[in-house]
């Protein structure tokens, strides 16, 4: 059987949602069938405390490891019996979120609508490009819209900065909605309504990139 796929979730910028996004996506894909694994590589361990703390849904397999070399070596491990494995990364540059960059089948980006945001996204998108040569192999990316509204004045003008850097974001976002700052209390995520709409549009679009399995293969984690 083939190993899974790996799909680090990684920006330079905290409070992006990178933890947010790894929740719905973890939950949302084991709803569908698919055995899921989260790596927190990040030192705050905001997934893995908020796994053990509340976490009322699919069942997932979450592991902790911040260090460098250790966590490559986990992903891997991981991936040896799950469909797909998320590595959480820290807000901040550092080994650990390099080296998740490093091993990813896939990196997946959060970039909310703010200036901030948007340079951290280029700033992520070079890193990858810089780590892709340095692995001497091609290493996909895609960035995800956070915390959005697709009117706002704001939104705007991040996408035309986007744009201007060649760089397209996924077709579907995450809007800034009541239900995703409820989930991280009640451990509840959403996996039907609107959030679990957007949650499987966007798996959608990652499996058409090859970011994701096309089906489940392992079934559920235990």
């Amino acid at each position: 059987m083939d190993m899974g796929n790996i799909l680090t979730v990684a920006s330079g910028k905290g409070g992006c949602a990178k933890t947010t996004t790894v929740m719905i996506l973890a939950a949302n894909l084991a709803a569908q069938g698919f055995k899921v694994a989260v790596v927190d590589a990040d030192r705050n361990q905001s997934f893995a405390g908020w796994h053990a703390a509340a976490y009322e849904g699919p069942p997932l397999t979450c592991r902790s490891e911040v260090d460098h070399i250790k966590v490559v070596d986990l992903a891997a491990e991981l991936a040896e019996d799950h469909d797909v494995v998320l590595v959480d990364t820290a807000g901040f540059e550092n080994l650990t979120a390099a080296s998740a960059i490093g091993m990813a089948d896939h990196v997946l980006i959060p970039c909310m609508p703010d200036r901030g945001s948007v340079l951290e996204t280029m700033r992520t998108s070079q890193q990858v490009g810089s780590l892709s040569k340095a692995a001497r192999r091609s290493i996909p990316y895609s960035v995800v819209l956070t915390r959005w509204k697709p009117r706002g004045l704001s939104e705007r003008a991040t996408l035309e900065s986007l744009q201007e850097e060649k760089i397209s974001p996924l077709q579907q976002s995450f809007g800034d909605l009541a239900d995703f700052a409820k989930m991280s209390f009640s451990g509840m995520v959403p996996i039907s309504g609107k959030v679990g709409q957007q949650a499987s549009s966007l798996i959608a679009e990652l499996v058409a990139k090859g970011a994701i399995p096309n089906t489940p293969a392992r079934g559920v984690a235990a």
